[in-house]
């Protein structure tokens, strides 16, 4: 069950203009609380001119580092403009326990094959995955089309650079800065994708595709991928903001055939089990809890991280929308509770 602690912050580095890497210092008693998968994200909670403010930024360090989250200051970001200008060493954060579901494969029992596609600030989760791969004596190989504007724009760009041989191979790509190859000049759309893996088919043969950065972006690369015949199973990806070019009505259950819109929700959430009405038509099953007093979990509040992921265990729940859940989360029934709605006369859902 995901919690915040209060962490305090060990290191700030500038990374590029405007980006900062942040790391936090784990006491002793909490490295089992803070131990991540490569690919996982934290939700930092501050206060900002009397308000509290959340936002989830992706983990960027190995299982070997002091654990550290990559923020890039987004033109009138409130939180990503504190953290980059205003947010000093040992300062304190309450900073909640990792989460996410894009995570790196970890079958330690063959020599693995990734390929990642990033654009900007998207290097974060997969930087952690590289260095996480790095210490792997197995020879996996990992292939990186790393996409910015220009080179003083590269997050990370030194510890790519000192990672990149045999094991890591990496493609720059930039927007506007010309290169004596066309192939690694503009934006990574459709074209530019299958032209990429035209280069090297042996991509192709990847246990896994990573994609983070835009969303459309990740929708050209998808689709490039698919075309090709890569299983939609492999091709794994992360969005940053709500998107609008992969909106689809999510799978999930139909609404009981004799429910007149009002239900009884029992909300369970550390241990404790708080009732309370709600209409289908009104606001979400987070909204009316967190009404309640209950400090349930959560961040974006667009579908597209999963901290106010919860279970089903009594009831019908629809969802408006859903961009982190896997398909067999959902059949096993998990929902995002910033999306959801009753949909029987009687729901409880799960956080714990």
């Amino acid at each position: 069950m995901p919690e915040f602690h209060s962490l305090k912050v060990k290191e700030i580095v500038k990374e590029t203009n405007d980006t900062v890497s942040v790391s936090f210092q784990v006491p002793e008693d909490l490295k089992e609380a803070y131990a991540f998968t490569p690919g996982q994200y934290l939700t930092l909670k501050l206060t900002i001119n009397n308000e509290e403010q959340r936002r989830s930024y992706s983990i960027c360090s190995s299982s070997a580092e002091d654990i550290t989250v990559a923020v890039k200051r987004v033109e009138n970001g409130l939180v990503s403009s504190y953290l980059n200008e205003v947010l000093k060493e040992n300062d304190e954060m309450e900073v909640m326990t990792p989460e996410g579901n894009f995570t790196l494969e970890t079958d330690q029992a063959k020599k693995r094959k990734f390929v990642g596609f990033a654009a900007g600030s998207g290097i974060t989760p997969i930087m952690s995955m590289i260095k996480e791969l790095s210490m792997d004596e197995t020879e996996t190989v990992f292939t990186l089309f790393y996409s910015n504007k220009m080179e003083s724009d590269v997050i990370f760009k030194h510890q790519l650079d000192k990672l990149a041989g045999d094991n890591l191979k990496i493609n720059y790509i930039y927007t506007r800065q010309k290169l004596n190859n066309p192939l690694l000049e503009g934006r990574i759309d459709k074209s530019k994708a299958t032209e990429l893996i035209k280069a090297d088919l042996s991509c192709l043969n990847a246990d896994a595709f990573y994609l983070c950065g835009p969303e459309e972006m990740i929708f050209n690369v998808k689709s490039a991928l698919e075309e090709f015949g890569v299983l939609n199973t492999k091709i794994k990806f992360e969005l940053f903001t709500t998107p609008v070019l992969m909106a689809e009505k999510p799978k999930q259950q139909e609404a009981d055939e004799n429910f007149d819109g009002e239900a009884l929700v029992t909300v369970i959430y550390d241990d404790e089990e708080i009732d309370f009405n709600l209409n289908k038509d009104g606001d979400t099953i987070l909204d009316a809890a967190m009404d309640n007093d209950v400090d349930v979990p959560f961040s974006c509040k667009g579908a597209v991280c999963c901290t106010c992921k919860a279970k089903v265990t009594e009831g019908k729940v629809t969802m408006d929308a859903n961009y982190a859940l896997s398909d067999q989360e959902v059949e096993d029934g998990y929902v995002l509770a910033c999306q959801s709605h009753p949909a029987s006369a009687k729901v409880t859902l799960d956080f714990d």
